[in-house]
């Protein structure tokens, strides 16, 4: 009993090395987070050039939109998560959640993205 004790002990341990995920911080660079090499959560680039949070926003936005699914982002070492119900950014994954859009406004930042998803289908 005492051996597996202090075998998870040391399982404890090692996973409080562990680093805690953060988002890129590159200016300017927006990105999206998927699924890396061993399992483990990577950044890509989907923009370059992006001069806000919102715009970036926009942008994943446009992504759930075309897939279907939520996507989680990130612009300047800030974290963006779009899924159906809203828009939200954190500094972190655990920390709290802020409204990025409101009702509104995410209405708006759709249609828009309706417009051109149909222009680029019939290849205007």
């Amino acid at each position: 009993m005492r051996r597996v004790l202090l075998g998870l002990g040391a399982v404890a341990a090692l996973s409080g090395c562990e680093k805690p995920l953060t988002a890129p911080g590159n200016t300017g660079v927006c990105w999206r987070m998927a699924d890396g090499m061993n399992g483990k959560p990577d950044f890509r680039p989907v923009a370059p050039n992006i001069d806000t949070l919102e715009n970036c926003a926009v942008r994943l936005e446009g992504i759930r939109m075309a897939y279907g699914q939520p996507v989680t982002g990130a612009f300047q070492g800030r974290f963006i998560y779009v899924t159906d119900q809203e828009v939200s950014a954190a500094s972190g994954p655990k920390s709290q959640r802020y409204r990025v859009f409101t009702p509104a406004q995410r209405l708006e930042v759709q249609k828009g993205i309706q417009t051109l998803m149909a222009r680029e289908k019939a290849g205007g």
